[in-house]
């Protein structure tokens, strides 16, 4: 019996019960037996057009309905877990001392694994909060675009591998999905930067063996895409279910500067990407 636990951010725009975060979250749980703490914050405010010609009980009962909308969704979200066998709870409230943000930063840092959306049109922007979780909690994040699926697959895992720490770190984190799968590939892609390692393919490919995966090395060339592009390009081409990556490898400043892959990938991820800091 797994004991891991998985946290589920929803948002009360964002989630469909049958396709993106919510269906990889609920599949990830049920195949890997875990539990899932779904996250579902209570916003008690309106947008800004919502304020022009209404009364104050107007916005009030808006905010009310607004509350019992997202509790209902968050229970609903644990329901369809539930029937699924999977252990499940829900939250909607947090300290309003500390922030959302940082509340959910918070709540994270308790679980193993993190699923969330990226998607910046709602009030409270997915993509801000996912990379706030990615860099203040410690933990694994994975991201799952809206058209994801409903069906939650991890057959074929690829790995983005540039010999780093980074890399290495992702690898560990990414463990439990790993073993569910029947196909690794490391990817590693030249041109992008030099490697710096005494382990040659051969090497990498039996120590995986040993940690029971069936895991294979390849490399690529860069070429004219960008170094997020290539490894979701690939990680497509090749059918796989989930890309793991290092994320921000180099400074945050750096990486506002130049792009770089983290970057790319949480602006338009093309499949579930489990990003590691």
């Amino acid at each position: 019996m797994s004991n891991h636990t998985l946290m589920l951010y929803g948002s009360l725009e964002g989630s469909k019960l049958d396709s993106g975060p919510v269906a990889f979250a609920i599949g990830a749980a049920a195949a890997l037996s875990a539990h899932l703490d779904v996250l579902v914050p209570q916003t008690d405010f309106l947008m800004p057009q919502a304020w022009d010609g209404r009364t104050g009980e107007q916005n009030d009962k808006e905010t009310a309905l607004r509350r019992e909308n997202t509790s209902a969704l968050a229970e609903l979200i644990a329901a369809e877990a539930r029937e699924r066998g999977v252990s499940a709870s829900t939250l909607t409230e947090w300290a309003h001392a500390f922030g959302m943000v940082s509340f959910i930063g918070d709540r994270a840092r308790l679980h193993d694994i993190i699923v969330i959306g990226v998607d910046q049109s709602i009030f409270l922007s997915e993509r801000k909060v996912a990379e706030h979780v990615l860099f203040e909690s410690g933990r694994p994040v994975v991201i799952v675009p809206a058209h994801s699926g409903a069906t939650f697959a991890c057959r074929r895992v690829m790995v983005a591998w540039d010999h780093s720490r980074t890399a290495a770190r992702a690898l560990h984190d990414s463990l439990p999905f790993l073993r569910l799968a029947e196909e690794v590939t490391l990817v590693c892609v030249g041109g992008e930067k030099k490697f710096q390692s005494s382990s040659d393919p051969n090497v990498i490919e039996t120590a995986l063996a040993q940690k029971g995966l069936n895991a294979h090395f390849e490399q690529i060339q860069l070429g004219e895409a960008t170094i997020g592009q290539a490894l979701q390009d690939r990680a497509l081409q090749g059918g796989a279910d989930l890309l793991v990556m290092g994320a921000f490898g180099h400074s945050r400043l750096r990486e506002f500067i130049l792009g770089g892959a983290t970057r790319a990938v949480l602006d338009c991820p093309q499949l579930p990407v489990l990003l590691s800091h």
